[in-house]
């Protein structure tokens, strides 16, 4: 069925979405004891033509530009929970859909050097007794595999993320160094400058060769298609999430309080105030002012306006928390083979 459907949607060239968060109420409990049935998507009927589902998925990244959604649960299940073990594919106009989505980045607004032009919306979207055609239907109740589905879309959308935010990571460190150049202080001779940006390139590179080495280490699964090493996938969406903030933190201590208290782009448009605050707002001889805002306003953009805070938020939990990367990491790694070293040199028979 998936791989029939794979061929559908290459040939037509669509656009898909996955849907795999629910809203999930009270984490201390399992879908089938929530008080609310509906707060994790799941089969209310099931009949000749397909199954229907109700209920919410709660963070639908890129959705409003999608053909169809990938809809995949959010967990492993047991068999109390079978009919929230559930997977499809359905387009995203169809009968009993309905989006709220958040808008992409920060439109309009004349500060937002990058996340005025690009940006990323996500979307609830509501199932209001949706019918999937069975043509459609991947898993229906096989609650045995919902973990597998869960662990497998986890472990390709944390390499992913390692790749996103090593390019965030990239922008960070290049204006960093361009705010400490305009500051008048050399990056590579003014040492608490040269240390913040080495610990910047430490901490995007050491996540981004993670995602290198994951997909080298990657393996063909029985359907021919390729999954990433968990181990090291995990780690590295790990490290990025753990350190986000620490990366933010150094480009602040680098550049200083102009990322959020320059001028609006409009007050520089008035013509004696530009004149007068492009002579005092020079930092290093013979680079003009404006320069040094637009670079101030792109580390503002990135790390210290809601779309900084955005970032902050999606690197921590986009892809899974760090608790559930440790997880994966102790469920992969062979600790036994580690441990059988020990034995070895040392002589130990347990």
């Amino acid at each position: 069925m998936g791989e029939l459907h794979l061929q559908y949607v290459q040939e037509l060239d669509l656009a898909t979405c996955v849907a795999m968060t629910d809203a999930k109420g009270d984490r201390s409990k399992r879908p089938h004891q929530q008080s609310n049935p509906d707060i994790y998507l799941r089969i209310v009927e099931r009949n000749k033509d397909g199954i229907v589902v109700r209920g919410v998925k709660a963070i639908v990244t890129g959705a409003p530009y999608t053909h169809e959604i990938i809809v995949l649960p959010t967990r492993n299940m047991t068999e109390k929970d079978s009919d929230y073990a559930v997977s499809f594919a359905i387009e995203i106009d169809a009968d009993g859909i309905e989006m709220v989505s958040r808008e992409a980045g920060r439109p309009n607004d004349s500060e937002a050097v990058l996340s005025s032009k690009y940006g990323q919306a996500t979307a609830m979207i509501l199932f209001d007794d949706v019918l999937v055609p069975w043509e459609r239907v991947f898993l229906a109740g096989e609650w045995q595999f919902a973990g597998t589905l869960t662990e497998s879309f986890a472990t390709h959308h944390r390499l992913s993320c390692i790749g996103c935010r090593a390019g965030l990571g990239d922008m960070i460190i290049g204006a960093s160094a361009k705010m400490a150049e305009y500051n008048g202080l050399d990056p590579n001779k003014v040492s608490h400058i040269r240390d913040k940006i080495t610990d910047l390139i430490k901490y995007v590179e050491s996540f981004y060769a993670c995602g290198v080495t994951s997909s080298v280490f990657g393996k063909e699964t029985q359907a021919g298609n390729f999954c990433p090493d968990p181990i090291y996938a995990n780690i590295g969406k790990l490290l990025q999430g753990l350190h986000i903030y620490d990366m933010f933190k150094a480009s602040h201590e680098i550049s200083g309080g102009i990322l959020v208290t320059s001028p609006y782009p409009e007050d520089m448009e008035i013509p004696d105030v530009k004149a007068r605050l492009s002579e005092y707002l020079i930092g290093k001889e013979n680079i003009p002012a404006d320069y040094r805002l637009k670079v101030a306003r792109l580390l503002e953009d990135i790390t210290a306006s809601y779309q900084g805070g955005w970032y902050s938020v999606i690197s921590i939990v986009g892809g899974g928390p760090p608790e559930a990367e440790k997880i994966e990491i102790m469920r992969n790694y062979d600790l036994e083979e580690r441990m059988s070293h020990v034995e070895k040199i040392t002589g130990i028979k347990d």
